[in-house]
């Protein structure tokens, strides 16, 4: 295990779990209360896409952790086969277990909620809180334009051709602010440095190749959602769903999303955000960092005893 000190993305350990070599970022006191977060699935993303946010759930005394899923930042990718969603829940455990986090809170964004929403379902006791931020409230095989009867290559070749260009890092920030609704921070920017690599032109491109999005894509269209809700009932764990509202076409699916979801866990806490689109953490940033915090530290998430 090798430890080296980055200020902008935070503590990070080249760990192998379950025979799968992951760099993994953690942020605040190894004593507080141990949090694993699984990020989105895009091109500017990994586990540092938490560095903005991390520093202040840290301040509510939480220990993150957030590791680079494969493909993702400085992890290897894996074979195609691998990125089935429960193989990488199984992951999380491992991850868990080897840095002796007992009952961590759990956050997933989008397909990093779809990942630990199925970890949680695995061990439900083991979860002390769930916070899931604009995912696991529908089936994504449902959405409009999801395409899962696609094959692997389609799905390739569908997103190398709709993939941007930047051409360096002061484009890349541009074309990231235009799609934000908020203006975004030196330290969202920093975030952004582990997704990109620097091509012999001098270009910037997205670490995780399109063959390790679609590989993702296609489990993650595979992965039956919604029935992960009942163990998570079933368990009482504490969950917090905050969900996007923009564009509207978004609010609306969300709406029925969230029915789907207080029907099979009656307890869940679900919060629409308004004004803010699926990408959360860069629509919400520090406002969203108080919500999480805040949620499990003093309101329904904070720490209880295992459920019988």
């Amino acid at each position: 295990m090798r430890a080296f000190e980055t200020p902008d993305t935070g503590q990070v350990e080249q760990l192998v779990v379950d025979g799968v070599a992951l760099a993994v970022r953690s942020w605040g006191d190894p004593d507080g209360r141990p949090v694993l977060f699984w990020h989105p699935l895009g091109d500017v993303t990994s586990g540092a896409y938490l560095t903005e946010t991390a520093p202040m759930l840290a301040g509510h005394g939480l220990h993150l952790v957030a590791p680079d899923a494969p493909g993702f930042g400085a992890s290897p990718a894996l074979p195609s086969e691998d990125y089935a969603v429960a193989r990488l829940a199984a992951l999380v455990w491992g991850l868990a277990a080897a840095l002796g986090m007992e009952r961590p809170a759990l956050i997933g964004h989008s397909w990093g909620g779809i990942v630990m929403l199925a970890a949680a379902a695995q061990r439900p006791r083991d979860v002390s809180a769930m916070v899931l931020l604009d995912s696991g409230q529908f089936e994504y095989a449902d959405r409009p334009g999801a395409h899962p009867e696609w094959s692997l290559d389609e799905r390739v070749a569908a997103i190398a051709e709709d993939a941007p260009t930047y051409r360096d890092r002061a484009d890349l920030l541009r074309q990231v602010q235009e799609a934000a609704r908020r203006p975004l921070t030196e330290d969202y920017a920093a975030g952004l440095a582990a997704s990109m690599r620097t091509t012999q032109d001098g270009f910037l491109d997205p670490v995780a190749t399109p063959l390790v999005r679609a590989s993702a894509q296609q489990a993650m269209l595979r992965e039956r959602t919604l029935p992960h809700w009942d163990a998570l009932a079933d368990a009482a764990v504490p969950t917090l769903l905050l969900l996007a509202t923009e564009p509207e076409p978004v609010r609306a699916s969300n709406e029925v999303g969230a029915r789907l979801v207080e029907a099979r866990h009656p307890a869940a806490e679900i919060r629409s955000l308004p004004g803010w689109g699926h990408d959360l953490l860069a629509d919400g940033g520090p406002a969203l960092a108080g919500i999480i915090g805040t949620w499990l530290t003093s309101g329904a998430g904070k720490v209880s005893p295992p459920h019988p």
